[in-house]
């Protein structure tokens, strides 16, 4: 019988991450590219206890296979939380992957890509975060957003402003449309923003008759 892949964080561990992202991703960034938190969930998942965080620890040598599972299991624990606030978007698990060495990093930043369609096809958005990860801010390239004292795999529920990441990617954004096209067609004030991205991305993906992701098959997995 398989093991439960996650564990529960030393007390020392929960306060680090805890201030973590207390100090960095729930306050605002000279070079985010915009106004507000790094990320606007942060605080009020903390504020209503809704944000569980748990630990993985990786053994043995890189491989990418395990990382996918690893994911796929988080995954599959997020949707199974019986969540004390039943607000959606206040809904966060953050997975901190703990003795994965510094040459084994590269797994989150693959981990993440080989499984971000299956999450977004279950209205899902995944976030990679490490030491040396190069993921960009959406309105700054320039600036490394994701970079972490920790490898850690986030996950919360898709929201409207995912926008500014599903976007340019034909198979994301449709399932983004399928959620939130009522929004835009419905004469709603949007940021403008939102709104250019959304009119081209509409263009793009009707020109080329994009299908919904479906996250069906791999669900039994």
């Amino acid at each position: 019988m398989r093991k439960d892949p996650f564990v529960t964080l030393d007390a020392e561990r929960d306060r680090e991450l805890h201030a973590w992202l207390g100090d960095y991703i729930a306050r605002p960034h000279a070079e985010l590219g915009r106004d507000g938190p790094v990320c606007p969930f942060v605080e009020p998942s903390l504020r209503a206890d809704s944000l569980i965080a748990v630990g993985h620890r990786w053994e043995g040598p890189p491989h990418l296979p395990r990382m996918v599972r690893m994911i796929e299991d988080a995954t599959r624990m997020f949707r199974s939380i019986d969540w004390k606030v039943r607000n959606p978007q206040l809904h966060a698990l953050v997975v901190l992957v703990t003795d994965l060495p510094e040459d084994g990093w590269w797994l989150i930043d693959e981990g993440h890509r080989a499984t971000k369609d299956r999450a977004v096809a279950e209205g899902l958005m995944l976030g990679q975060f490490h030491p040396d990860c190069r993921a960009p801010a959406a309105r700054n390239p320039l600036f490394p957003v994701n970079r972490a004292p920790w490898p850690m795999i986030a996950i919360r529920n898709m929201a409207f402003h995912d926008i500014l990441f599903l976007h340019d990617h034909p198979g994301w954004f449709a399932n983004y449309r399928a959620r939130y096209s009522r929004y835009y067609d419905g004469g709603a004030r949007i940021d403008p923003r939102f709104a250019s991205l959304y009119a081209s991305a509409v263009r793009a993906a009707d020109e080329h008759a994009v299908p919904v992701l479906s996250g069906r098959a791999d669900r039994s997995r």
